[in-house]
């Protein structure tokens, strides 16, 4: 785990997953602090409570995003061995068996959370007497966010924050939750690579919207956070990302995922690409994704060889107290290895 260790913060084992805070959510608690004492108006010690509960709701959400994801994919077979929290979610999606449409339900599972909170939280807002209109709904600066009462101020950062989460999560973009769902989506009729060549350009045309946008939108009066520098932050956050999944599904000879996720050629797609005489010399980002991914590949191969000496196990339990006596966790782990039995043998 040293290529995650630099830069984020090991968090240790949670229900037997690793978990990582990425460096730049770091950096996002430490924003949220500040413009909570800046635009709260108030004493530093007032300041500071609003900016921890700011800080707070927003890991809670980023977590329950995440715990969607993973619940999802173990109810479709497949699993979670790591878990890196990111300012917009999480940095990985949990493996699941190859196929399109359980893919999309793992990658839109998360934003389904922020939308049940939103529904759950928007009768007891209004009820309280807050207007969406003006406060809420501007998903870069919500203007009247901290002029409340303390327990109002935090259904409102709640509301705010999974508000923002599910809006961005959606932009049909690579490393975002829209754009893995429309790559399954349109997986079975392009094929895999055509998918994620469209879902890339898309993520490059959407960027360069952005910074229109960004331009368009400049507001003087926002004096904390100018309204195109969010905007561009993003906009380059997608072009580079969507850049990248261009490039590798360029360089790789093998039908695979950027980020291990499909396996269409069983285990041996897990072996590094032979590179030819023309092939472009990678830079130090190139690399250090590619360790990332090797590191990430080398890890589910371990799980899954640990998971099928187990099943030996398993099936002896099985002659001797019938299905029905065996444990959830001892089932789930007999669901998985045979989905993943089917997958290598529909490949």
């Amino acid at each position: 785990m040293r290529d995650n260790s630099q830069w984020s913060l090991n968090c240790g084992m949670w229900a037997g997953v690793r978990v990582y805070v990425h460096a730049s959510l770091l950096v996002a608690f430490v924003a949220v602090l500040y413009f909570s004492m800046q635009v709260a108006q108030l004493q530093l010690e007032d300041g500071l409570v609003y900016g921890l509960i700011g800080s707070g709701i927003l890991l809670i959400s980023l977590l329950l995003h995440e715990l969607a994801h993973g619940l999802a994919a173990s109810r479709l077979g497949g699993s979670v061995d790591l878990v890196m929290l990111g300012p917009l979610g999480g940095m990985y999606l949990p493996s699941v068996p190859r196929e399109p449409h359980r893919e999309v339900i793992v990658a839109l599972a998360g934003p389904l959370v922020h939308f049940l909170v939103l529904v759950a939280l928007g009768p007891a807002l209004v009820f309280v007497g807050v207007k969406f209109g003006d406060l809420l709904l501007h998903p870069l600066y919500p203007v009247s966010l901290l002029t409340s009462s303390l327990p109002v101020v935090a259904m409102k950062m709640a509301f705010w924050f999974n508000w923002l989460l599910l809006v961005v999560n959606l932009i049909p973009a690579p490393a975002l939750d829209g754009g893995r769902a429309l790559r399954s989506i349109l997986w079975p009729v392009m094929g895999y690579r055509g998918a994620v060549r469209t879902v890339s350009r898309s993520g490059m045309m959407i960027s360069l919207m952005l910074c229109l946008l960004a331009v368009v939108l400049r507001d003087p009066n926002l004096r904390l956070v100018p309204t195109w520098l969010p905007l561009a932050l993003l906009a380059l956050f997608l072009f580079f990302s969507s850049q990248q999944e261009v490039q590798t599904i360029e360089e790789d000879d093998q039908e695979d995922d950027l980020f291990g996720y499909d396996f269409s050629q069983g285990f041996s797609s897990l072996e590094p690409p032979q590179l030819g005489p023309r092939s472009r010399q990678r830079g130090p980002m190139r690399r250090w994704l590619q360790q990332r991914q090797e590191m990430k590949e080398r890890r589910l191969r371990e799980i899954e060889a640990e998971e099928e000496r187990r099943v030996d196990d398993v099936l002896i339990r099985v002659k001797e107290v019938g299905i029905d006596g065996l444990s959830p966790e001892d089932r789930s782990l007999l669901h998985r290895v045979s989905a993943r039995y089917r997958d290598r043998l529909q490949s």
